[in-house]
């Protein structure tokens, strides 16, 4: 729309005749004349509406949508600090007339509905200021992402979702008929990254992975995206978690200079960074939540969650300064079959998780690169080899001592939000029961 002006823009358009257009947000009609709230993707601005203007909206419902002409005055406030502008507006528009009530409210300042409620009519809800903020942050965190990426000078890689085979084995993968043949929905880009990594050396990307969770709750989804990293010719894990570190503190920086009113709106408190995440064997970290809290889980191939809660909420800012840990060194059993094993310790494996907001959000570690280790890391996992002879030539053909990690989009976007669901930050959100809109 020609000389249309965005509701962040109007401060500088005081005493100006504009063209704004938006969504009815609300309407207050106070008979001989009356105030319009429009919304536009940048924000709210208070329109105030002649007798005649009020009787053209006349039998119509918030979500109508209008283009108003009208002249910037200062808004009359009783803060006089505060220097808020309205619009006088001089011609009232209706680019499409909305009749029908919304079915959940959506001009009050929090949606006041159930989590199926909301996501049953995501249609609608999704223009709650609220619920647009959140994924403004999550577009952001991606920028963010990207610029990091781009400055090391590596390139973005595009992946696949079809494949055929479960890239990290088990049985949670969809089936997919393929032309009579079998194929499945890729689990993650693991396979794909290593092998553009062979091409590039660094890459990442945003890949979409699909897992077939039995479970709807508040953790589970079918389909989900990752932040995706590799880079070859490196010495250790070390490296790798470098660029995790560096990684996520330039997403941090990315949606502290572009999120600020949506991080306001949410009442988001970042956590601390600290100088460096620390890093911690697994064995350790479980010795020290030992000693600190008397709950012994040292016999235990993982993390539980309350330990990972007071590991990145308690002892990590208390010593540290961070509310970020690396956690190293877990058992080979719990980690997939393109992990290298520690050379020191072969039931042990050099990989990590970064623990952050009291639960894991990276994944990563150092791969297997030649042919005859990954070839018996494979057989040992109960896979079938010939379910892997592309990824196989890869290694058959040569790639360097490499690594990288996975990030989990959504996960990270709840924890920053403080959000109880995960769906919350999955804009169409996918599970077991969902798979609408």
């Amino acid at each position: 729309m020609q000389n249309r002006t965005l509701v962040r823009d109007l401060n500088d358009k005081l005493g100006q005749t504009v063209i704004v257009a938006g969504w009815l947000h609300r309407l207050r009609d106070m008979a001989k004349f009356g105030f319009a709230i429009v919304r536009d993707r940048s924000g709210l601005v208070q329109v105030v509406l002649t007798a005649e203007q009020l009787e053209q909206l006349k039998g119509l419902q918030v979500e109508t949508v209008l283009k108003v002409t009208g002249i910037v005055v200062e808004k009359r406030t009783k803060d006089p600090n505060a220097h808020e502008v309205e619009i006088q507006a001089t011609t009232l528009e209706i680019l499409s007339p909305v009749t029908d009530v919304t079915p959940v409210e959506i001009n009050n300042h929090d949606l006041d509905a159930r989590l199926e409620t909301l996501l049953d009519n995501r249609v609608v809800t999704l223009r709650h200021p609220k619920q647009r903020a959140i994924f403004r942050v999550q577009a952001a965190l991606v920028h963010g992402y990207r610029a990091y990426m781009e400055k090391q000078g590596f390139t973005e890689i595009f992946f696949p979702v079809l494949a055929g085979a479960a890239s990290e084995g088990g049985s949670e993968f969809f089936r997919v008929d393929y032309y009579g043949r079998d194929a499945a929905l890729t689990q993650s880009a693991q396979l794909y990254k290593q092998i553009t990594m062979g091409v590039y050396e660094g890459v990442y990307g945003v890949s979409y992975s699909f897992r077939a969770e039995k479970f709807s709750t508040s953790r589970h989804l079918t389909e989900f995206n990752q932040l995706e990293f590799e880079v070859g010719f490196i010495d250790s894990m070390e490296e790798v978690m470098e660029y995790v570190e560096g990684s996520t503190r330039g997403m941090f920086a990315a949606i502290q200079e572009e999120c600020k009113e949506e991080l306001a709106l949410l009442n988001v408190v970042l956590p601390p960074l600290g100088e460096k995440f620390p890093r911690i064997k697994l064995i350790d970290a479980l010795h020290v939540y030992k000693a600190e809290t008397g709950i012994d889980e040292t016999h235990e191939p993982d993390l539980s969650p309350a330990a990972e809660r007071w590991l990145s909420t308690v002892w990590a800012p208390k010593v540290h300064g961070s509310g970020f840990v690396f956690v190293t060194h877990y058992p080979e059993t719990k980690r997939p079959f393109y992990t290298k094993l520690d050379p020191e310790d072969p039931t042990s494996t050099l990989s990590f998780d970064l623990i952050g907001f009291g639960s894991e959000i990276v994944s990563g570690g150092m791969r297997v690169n030649r042919y005859d280790e990954q070839l018996a890391r494979i057989q040992s996992k109960g896979l079938r080899v010939e379910d892997f002879e592309d990824y196989l030539m890869m290694h058959k053909y040569g790639i360097p001592p490499e690594g990288g990690f996975g990030m989990g989009l959504q996960r990270l976007t709840q924890n920053i939000l403080g959000l109880a669901n995960i769906k919350e930050a999955t804009i169409f959100p996918r599970d077991v029961q969902r798979l609408r809109p």
